[in-house]
């Protein structure tokens, strides 16, 4: 049996929150954005990790809200490598990012709690 990698030796990462136009309804609709937004920059590990679309967010809207979305838009939670993180942050910050990928950095945390907590949104059930 191999040994377990220390914490120090795992590979980082980081989790983004992020708003979502409303036209992106379906999380295989984001899935297929974030392919292209991965073959367009290279990056090998971007994976969505939540994601809720404007009318759900609507009809569930939480207590508080510690980051501004606007209210006919959806959030979603995207994990990167460390190493690539730079990168994102600068593709979804740009002044045309929502017209040009249709999503738009809101937060940014290592540590995915954190960011649901930003964004409002609630603990998936364990499967």
């Amino acid at each position: 049996m191999a040994k377990r990698l220390s914490k120090a030796l795992r590979g980082k990462r980081r989790w983004v929150g992020v708003e979502v136009d409303a036209s992106i309804l379906t999380r295989e609709d984001l899935e297929a954005r974030l392919t292209q937004l991965k073959q367009t920059h290279q990056w090998q590990a971007l994976r969505l990790m939540d994601f809720q679309n404007a009318e759900r967010r609507r009809t569930g809207e939480s207590e508080q809200n510690r980051v501004k979305v606007s209210e006919n838009t959806g959030v979603a939670i995207l994990q990167i490598s460390l190493q690539d993180y730079p990168d994102l942050r600068q593709a979804l910050e740009a002044a045309n990012a929502n017209e040009a990928h249709s999503l738009r950095s809101l937060t940014s945390s290592g540590k995915i709690r954190l960011v649901r907590q930003r964004l409002g949104l609630p603990k998936p059930p364990r499967r």
